[in-house]
């Protein structure tokens, strides 16, 4: 099978990949992307950079390469409930898009059943994913969580890889791990750490930390967190290809 695997940071799957197999760049694309051997499927792993048009465009980019017969969204998200917690896995049962003060919202059968089976091997649950076309502190994204939704979350990417793959009738999984709990908000300008396509540069997140001491501290805690997340996401990477 022909997967199609997309983050948003290589962070965020590298260590994913590093246990499914060898990677090989894949030369001519303006984004990084690899194809990865795998006993049972041809992957293509490419990082898309933060948010939602940059996502957009690399995926319509791939399309015009070679088309998937899947599509798997994963990385970080922060959580907008008291009941998921850091390095919790989320499985997209519904997405939504915010954008101005209009939400659009998709539903994402499991016509597999993958999430019942993947939860027979690691702890993973159901949930609604908030894709935020602009940066929103979570307090102001509260006011478009409607009472008793299933376990949100946020993310900048979702939503648009979701609806285009919809659209080429591709099925779509999306899983996220959880970097940052509901308490927790990311600083205010966090989107200066990557370039215009939204790729993490090292040189801006020192730049940005550095013009602002106060939050190396939060800056360090986000850097345990991701690790944390990073390894659940290689554990549902790793159980997800057995199962597909």
């Amino acid at each position: 099978m022909k997967l199609l695997l997309l983050s948003a940071f290589p962070r965020e799957i590298r260590k994913a990949v590093r246990m499914i197999g060898r990677g090989e760049k894949i030369d001519g694309l303006p984004f990084k992307a690899f194809s990865v051997h795998h006993p049972s499927h041809t992957l293509t792993v490419a990082e898309t950079g933060m948010g939602y048009d940059n996502a957009m465009r690399v995926f319509l980019r791939l399309l015009q390469v070679e088309r998937p017969d899947a599509v798997i969204s994963l990385g970080y998200c922060g959580a907008l409930s008291h009941d998921a917690l850091i390095g919790d896995l989320i499985w997209a049962s519904m997405v939504c898009l915010i954008e101005g003060q209009r939400v659009d919202a998709l539903s994402l059968p499991d016509d597999l059943n993958l999430l019942q089976r993947l939860s027979l091997s690691l702890p993973i649950r159901p949930g609604t994913f908030f894709t935020m076309k602009d940066w929103m502190k979570k307090h102001e994204l509260a006011n478009f969580i409607a009472p008793h939704t299933q376990l949100p979350v946020c993310d900048m990417e979702t939503f648009g890889l979701a609806r285009l793959s919809i659209s080429h009738q591709l099925p779509f999984i999306a899983v996220r791990a959880v970097t940052d709990g509901a308490d927790m908000d990311l600083p205010s300008g966090i989107m200066n750490v990557c370039d215009k396509d939204g790729v993490y540069r090292l040189s801006l997140a020192l730049k940005f930390f550095l013009a602002r001491p106060h939050l190396i501290p939060h800056a360090i805690e986000l850097g345990h967190t991701s690790r944390i997340a990073s390894h659940s996401l290689s554990r549902v990477v790793s159980t997800l290809l057995q199962l597909i």
